[in-house]
């Protein structure tokens, strides 16, 4: 009950930070949105013509992945009383797969129809090559995953 209670949680709180992020700044976001969407939207003069570098969204994903790192090893810790670096890791990679395939499902696939950049662009959230855009996106963080539950098991171990 305690990991259901954890997953509505982590996928509340992911909600959230994704929408304080975006506001009123939606293009921070561009290279996560498939080719044929930003395609559509630089034709149509909606976006920059230029991605925003790969460099600032891979320090930006990292920092973040840092700081959740942190926050994971305290409330595995203090919240959970996991004190094993195994069952720290495998409870926060379960949460990370939860909140992972909530994005992938959720986020990029049922409420894409409802988001300004598809809209405007007139691409569909469900044509194949937006939906398997973000299936690869998906399974890239399962695997990264892979990396982030044991720093969190061994930042928990350290605590």
């Amino acid at each position: 009950m305690l990991f259901f209670i954890e997953s509505v949680v982590a996928c509340a709180i992911f909600t959230i930070l994704i929408k304080l992020i975006s506001h009123n700044r939606q293009e921070v976001f561009t290279n996560d949105y498939p080719p044929v969407v930003t395609d559509k939207l630089r034709e149509l003069g909606l976006i920059a013509e230029k991605p925003p570098a790969k460099k600032k969204d891979i320090i930006r994903k990292l920092t973040a992945m840092i700081v959740f790192a942190l926050l994971f090893a305290l409330l595995m810790r203090h919240v959970n009383g996991i004190e094993t670096f195994w069952e720290a890791a495998l409870t926060v990679y379960g949460l990370w797969l939860v909140v992972d395939w909530y994005d992938f499902l959720v986020m990029d696939i049922l409420l894409a129809p409802f988001d300004k950049f598809y809209k405007a662009s007139g691409v569909s959230a469900f044509e194949k090559s937006a939906v398997r855009f973000h299936l690869k996106g998906s399974l890239r963080g399962t695997v990264l995953g892979i990396v982030f539950a044991p720093l969190v098991g061994l930042l928990m171990m350290l605590l």
